[in-house]
């Protein structure tokens, strides 16, 4: 690396950008990792999730009294009630929601259903929220490194160049990375909601 001296003031090549490289990519990574967990699964998943009984005058979730598995490549949503005796209680809010099942001693097979459009779009708004935490992120990765040249520049650490460079560099890392971002999560979109579904979703995005 090549640096100039010039007096008690240094010039020298623009690595501060380098932060935002590395962390940008880093947040496209976990985003990508995350969005797998974002499944058609999840929504009836949350609403046995949400069960709750009042046992002995006490208020007991479901998983205090069960262990729920769920595989997406099942058709199935699999529960283990601990306590036989609960299980009259499970099916109660079961048929409420309603949910067909099958019984099988402590175990309670609970058919997936088919969501609705309106159904789905709560999945993707969940995802949509996502992303925009996710670019939140990744704007203060790309200020962060800009104000660190903003500063260096006022202590006469940097000249104006240096700094221009910064910044200019962490916006265009931004930027791409954004884009990528945006291509992931259309991605996951179509994913989610499927051929058909997806083709309305466009059509009602316009």
């Amino acid at each position: 690396m090549l640096n100039l001296c010039w007096g008690w003031r240094v010039i020298k090549e623009e690595n501060y950008s380098i932060q935002a490289k590395n962390l940008l990519e880093f947040l496209i990574q976990d985003y990508s990792e995350s969005l797998k967990s974002f499944h058609q699964d999840n929504f009836y998943l949350h609403e046995i999730k949400k069960f709750r009984f009042n046992i002995n005058n006490r208020i007991r979730k479901l998983l205090d009294i069960s262990e729920v598995k769920n595989n997406f490549k099942d058709k199935f949503y699999h529960i283990i009630v601990f306590n036989t005796e609960y299980n009259e209680l499970i099916k109660t809010e079961l048929d409420l929601i309603p949910l067909s099942y099958k019984e099988k001693g402590q175990n309670i097979y609970v058919d997936k259903k088919t969501l609705t459009f309106n159904q789905l779009m709560r999945i993707i708004d969940d995802i949509e929220g996502f992303k925009n935490k996710t670019l939140t992120k990744c704007s203060k990765a790309k200020l962060e490194p800009i104000l660190r040249a903003k500063n260096a520049l006022e202590n006469d650490f940097i000249d104006q160049v240096i700094s221009r460079e910064t910044s200019n560099r962490c916006q265009e890392l931004y930027e791409s990375t954004e884009k990528e971002i945006l291509k992931i999560t259309e991605k996951k979109i179509k994913f989610v909601l499927g051929l058909e579904n997806y083709e309305r979703y466009l059509k009602e995005k316009v």
